[in-house]
């Protein structure tokens, strides 16, 4: 499994027109994603945290394809700053680390 996480700043006044663009996006995420959070961070209201979930290495190379993902990255970079685009792949722990 692999795994997309943005994080950006959006100031106070342009907020709320992020949040309607990613709510519309979230609308149009493809069915290889496997799981997608949004997050506010509570100790600051600014930050924001994206985190998708995809199957494998090609299907998130496709994502990073669509409109919908510049769309993303433009309402961070429009509305206010992009601070972290980070990807990887997921590892699991046979044992688990709690366990």
């Amino acid at each position: 499994m692999y795994y997309l996480k943005l994080t950006g700043t959006i100031p106070e006044g342009k907020q709320r027109e992020f949040e309607q663009t990613y709510r519309f996006m979230i609308t149009q995420i493809p069915e290889t994603c496997t799981g997608f959070n949004i997050s506010r961070d509570v100790m600051n209201n600014a930050s924001y945290h994206i985190m998708s979930y995809w199957k494998n290495a090609e299907a998130l190379r496709s994502f990073a394809k669509t409109s919908i993902y510049q769309m993303l990255i433009g309402a961070f970079n429009t509305l206010g700053k992009l601070r972290e685009l980070t990807e990887g792949q997921m590892t699991e722990s046979i044992n688990g680390i709690l366990s």
